[in-house]
């Protein structure tokens, strides 16, 4: 496995025990783009197709746009490449309307073969890095978030991330109202719904 990630170099990105690729690490396992989306796309691309490594690339969701060629040629090529997109939605902090991903999640879902996987938690999370993990014909967009965010009950996901949606609360007889979210939106949809009391409602 190779990693091959977009962090300024700065250190605050670096994992835990891997050592930058350079000319004085050439064996070093990640890789630093600084700002250079889309050469970071194209080298992930290149290094999967090259075979025997499992390649991610990671940058802020916003700037998937800098990296939308590259990314629409693995998925044209069916080349298995995980894109790790963080900061998946206004929760961005202090940065502002140009971190702020608004289009960005449907226009990556518009792409034929593009995997497009945005859990609420930890424990969808851990599903949808499985099914990134496991699958070998397509490449896969993992959206999460900057933010923390409530763990869900684990009986209630169980295998709901691998059917693409699920329901996660429920009500008794046929809903009055259905409220579908994803990513960090989950935890705001179920605590909407607790606040419809006397309503039907299925999240």
């Amino acid at each position: 496995m190779i990693i091959v990630s977009g962090f300024n170099g700065h250190g605050k990105s670096q994992l835990a025990g891997q050592t930058l690729n350079s000319i004085d690490e050439p064996g070093g396992r990640q890789i630093a783009y600084g700002v250079r989306e889309h050469a970071m796309g194209a080298v992930a691309n290149g290094l999967a197709l090259h075979g025997g490594l499992k390649v991610y690339a990671s940058t802020f969701l916003v700037f998937s746009d800098y990296m939308k060629p590259a990314i629409r040629l693995a998925a044209l090529s069916n080349i298995d490449v995980t894109y790790v997109f963080t900061h998946d939605s206004i929760g961005v902090g202090e940065d502002g309307p140009t971190h702020q991903p608004i289009e960005h999640v449907s226009s990556l879902r518009l792409i034929p073969d593009m995997l497009v996987l945005r859990p609420a938690d930890a424990y969808e999370t851990n599903a949808c890095l499985k099914i990134a993990l496991t699958q070998t014909e397509r490449p896969t967009c993992l959206m999460l978030t900057r933010q923390g965010l409530p763990v869900l009950d684990p009986a209630q996901v169980g295998d709901g991330p691998t059917k693409g949606g699920y329901v996660l609360a429920d009500c008794d007889g046929e809903p009055e109202i259905v409220i579908m979210a994803a990513g960090s939106e989950v935890s705001l949809a179920l605590s909407t719904a607790k606040r419809l009391e006397g309503k039907r409602v299925r999240v």
